[in-house]
């Protein structure tokens, strides 16, 4: 009865167009990024004079949380997220960037999604070690440090590919996000983001198919991992000149 109620809840939100936060935010990126992969290649033929490559390092501090079985509020059980990251600046619009950070999963709490009854084995308490490559994209010119034709400051969104493993239990992760930067002084810029891991398993808090409906649907039936929080990289110094 309660696996009829859970499907038919779905259903209604699919039809009335009521979709999770989280599912429109990946839908909409999703779709951004598979066009800026096509579009890449271009972009970084036709480089002007305006391109300035160069790397930067940083650190990135916040907090994270899972969604899933255990938890079905976003900001909920959030834990500290602490990592680092090396950003190559390919030009003032796109960069690549690598990133590794260190969190945990914890929860107590004694039932499944709302209005299912399932106890829990015990309390949630996991490390989780995250790992990913992505392409940014900034909506406004940008460069560190400031340079005349560019902006102090601009949004800008990235997606890629990563690992998150959680415990004993790892997978496949697409990382995916949106944020602002800000030039603040000289060689220094800090940012502002929020994104999230979208996994390809549904074992992260080693709980499969509560409802034994064996839906495997990659949306609905797979955990993700959320972060937001603040970056702060210095940017290694480089000529002014572009060599391309």
């Amino acid at each position: 009865m309660k696996k009829i109620e859970q499907n038919t809840k779905e259903e209604q939100m699919r039809k009335q167009g009521k979709f999770p936060i989280h599912y429109c935010l990946f839908t909409f990126v999703s779709r951004f990024y598979m066009f800026m992969c096509l579009l890449l290649p271009l972009l970084l033929l036709s480089l002007s004079s305006f391109s300035q490559p160069g790397g930067e390092i940083g650190v990135l501090g916040g907090g994270s949380y899972y969604f899933g079985e255990y938890n079905a509020k976003h900001f909920k059980n959030n834990q500290q997220y602490i990592g680092v990251l090396y950003r190559y600046n390919l030009n003032d619009r796109f960069a690549f960037r690598l990133n590794a950070g260190f969190s945990k999963i914890k929860s107590s709490e004694k039932y499944l999604l709302p209005g299912v009854e399932n106890s829990l084995q015990g309390e949630l308490h996991l490390k989780v070690k995250d790992f990913s490559g992505v392409i940014e994209f900034n909506f406004r010119s940008f460069m560190v440090r400031k340079i005349e034709k560019s902006s102090w400051w601009t949004p800008y969104m990235f997606a890629g590919i990563g690992i998150l493993a959680v415990g004993d239990e790892a997978s496949v992760a697409i990382p995916i996000g949106l944020g602002v930067k800000f030039n603040l002084y000289r060689s220094f810029s800090c940012g502002v983001e929020w994104s999230t891991r979208k996994l390809f398993s549904d074992m992260i808090d080693q709980l499969e198919d509560p409802w034994e409906t064996g839906e495997t649907n990659f949306m609905y039936n797979k955990d993700w991992f959320f972060v937001a929080g603040v970056t702060l990289t210095y940017r290694f110094p480089v000529e002014s000149v572009c060599f391309y």
